[in-house]
C-alpha cells in the first residue's frame, strides 16, 4: 500500500499547518514539518493524503440506529441526532462510524457543511485530493488501563478505552476532566500528551488533578502530536467525513462522461482488430488451399501410378524405402546411416565434405583430433563396412582427413579406390 501525507489543518484558511510523512503503517518516515499548506503539497506525490481537522470542530456522538433492511444508517443518523443539535440538520454534514457489537451504540461524527467545503476546497486549491479526513481525537490511541488525554493548543480530548472520544474547551482543564469522568475520576489512571509549550501554559490546572485521580502521567510530545496519531490510520476504527455528498468518487462513475469518448474509440479499435486478424486468417486459408493443391501435383508428377492416397510426406518415405530395399542395402541412404552411426560416438566430429560412388562414400571428416577420425574409422569397420583412413593433417586447432568407405564384400577394394 502507499505512504501516508499526514496534514494537521489549522482553524483558518491562511493559518500554516504541520505535516509528516509516513509508512503504510503510519509509522513516521520523517519528523513533522510546520508550513503553508502549499509548501506541504510538494511532498504528496504518489501518497495517499490524511487531513486532520481541529476536534473543535467535530461532535462525536453515539446513538441508537435502527437495523433496517434498505435503509442505509447515512440516511437516518441526521434525525436520530436532530432533537441534541442546535442548528439546522440542512446545514450540517453527518459520518457514520462502525455499530459497537457490545453496546448496540453507533458513533456519528458532525460538521458543518460550510467547514467541509471549506477544508476540500483549501485542498484541491493546492491540489490535493484526500483520502480521509477526520478528527484529530479520532486517532487518538486506546491505552488499557489508561484514560487518554490530549492537549493541542486550547482543545483537550479525551478518550476512554472502548469508547468515542470527547473534545472540550482547555481553558479550565480540571474542571473539563471532572465533566467528562464525572465520579469515576479517582478511578482514574490519566495519562497526558501534550507539546512543551501546551503543558507549559496549562500546568498550573493539570497539576491540581494528582491529588484526585488514581494516577497521574504526562508525555510530552516534543514533534507534535502527528507521531502519535498517524499510527492509528492504518487501523480504520476513525470516522472518515468523506461520506454522504462528500463521499469520494469512483473514477467510473464520476469520469464517464470524460472517458466516454476514448472508451468508444477503444472500442472501435478492438473491433477493427478482430476484422483485420478474420481477414488474415482467411488468407492463410486460401494459401494453405493453393499449396496443398501444388504439392499434390507435384507428387503426382513425382510419383507415377501413386495412388494418392494418404499424406504426401509419408508416401515418399514409402517410395525411398522400397528403393532401399530393391538397392540390397547398398544404397546411398544405407550408406549415410552407417556413417551417422559411427560420428554418433565420437565427439567433435563433422562431415565437411561427401561423394557417392561403388555402392560407398568418400569422405571428408574434421575432428578435435586424429584419434578421433581413428574412431570414426573403426567404428565403421565394426559396422561392417571396408573403410580406410587415407590422409590427415592438422587445421589449427582441429583435425581434418579422409576416409573411404565401401559396402563389405565389395569388388572395388578401399586401397584400389584410394
Amino acid at each position: 500500500m502507499a505512504e501516508w501525507l499526514v496534514l494537521q489543518l489549522g482553524r483558518g484558511p491562511e493559518e500554516r499547518c504541520g505535516w509528516m510523512l509516513a509508512d503504510e503503517h503510519g509509522q513516521p518516515l520523517a519528523a513533522p514539518r510546520v508550513g503553508t499548506l502549499a509548501q506541504a503539497a510538494g511532498d504528496a506525490g504518489g501518497r495517499r493524503i490524511a487531513a486532520l481537522v481541529p476536534s473543535s470542530d467535530v461532535l462525536i456522538a453515539e446513538v441508537d440506529l435502527p437495523q433496517k433492511s434498505g435503509v442505509r444508517p447515512q440516511q437516518i443518523a441526521p434525525f436520530a441526532l436532530e432533537e441534541q443539535l442546535a442548528a439546522d440538520i440542512e446545514t450540517l454534514h453527518f459520518a457514520v462510524g462502525a455499530r459497537d457489537d457490545r453496546t448496540g451504540r453507533t458513533a456519528v461524527a458532525v460538521v458543518t457543511r460550510s467547514l467541509m467545503e471549506r477544508w476540500i476546497a483549501a485542498l484541491a486549491a493546492e491540489g490535493l485530493s484526500a483520502t480521509v479526513i477526520c478528527a484529530e481525537s479520532a486517532l487518538l490511541p486506546d491505552n488499557p488501563g489508561h484514560t487518554v488525554l490530549l492537549l493541542d493548543a486550547d482543545t483537550l480530548s479525551v478518550r476512554r478505552v472502548g469508547q468515542t472520544p470527547l473534545s472540550m474547551p482547555a481553558d479550565d482543564m480540571a474542571a473539563a476532566i471532572e465533566a467528562a469522568l464525572g465520579p469515576t475520576l479517582a478511578e482514574e489512571n490519566l495519562l497526558v500528551y501534550a507539546t512543551p509549550q501546551d503543558w507549559q501554559r496549562h500546568t498550573r490546572d493539570a497539576e491540581a488533578l494528582r491529588g484526585r485521580c488514581a494516577s497521574f502521567k504526562v508525555q510530552l510530545l516534543n514533534a507534535g502530536p502527528l507521531p502519535l496519531l498517524a499510527p492509528q490510520l492504518a487501523g480504520g476504527r476513525y470516522i472518515n467525513l468523506l461520506a454522504g455528498d462528500f463521499g469520494l468518487k469512483t473514477s467510473f462513475g464520476g469520469d464517464w462522461r470524460r472517458w466516454r469518448l476514448a472508451a468508444v474509440l477503444a472500442v472501435a479499435l478492438f473491433a477493427v482488430h478482430i476484422g483485420g486478424l478474420s481477414l488474415e486468417l482467411l488468407q492463410q486459408q486460401r494459401s494453405e488451399r493453393a499449396l496443398d493443391e501444388a504439392i499434390g501435383n507435384v507428387a503426382r508428377r513425382a510419383l507415377p501410378g501413386d495412388p494418392g492416397t494418404g499424406a504426401v510426406r509419408s508416401r515418399v518415405e514409402q517410395r525411398l524405402l522400397a528403393a532401399q530395399g530393391q538397392a540390397g542395402g547398398s544404397g546411398l541412404l544405407t550408406a549415410l546411416a552407417a556413417l551417422a552411426q559411427a560420428l554418433n560416438g565420437v565427439n567433435g566430429a563433422s562431415v565437411q565434405g561427401l561423394s557417392f560412388r561403388d555402392g560407398g562414400l568418400d569422405l571428408k571428416l574434421k575432428a578435435t583430433d586424429a584419434a578421433s577420425l581413428e574412431r570414426v574409422d573403426q567404428a565403421l569397420r565394426t559396422g561392417g563396412w571396408q573403410a580406410e583412413l587415407t590422409s590427415g593433417s592438422a587445421a589449427g586447432s582441429e583435425y581434418e582427413g579422409r576416409i573411404i568407405m565401401r559396402p563389405a564384400g565389395s569388388q572395388s577394394s578401399v586401397r584400389h579406390a584410394r
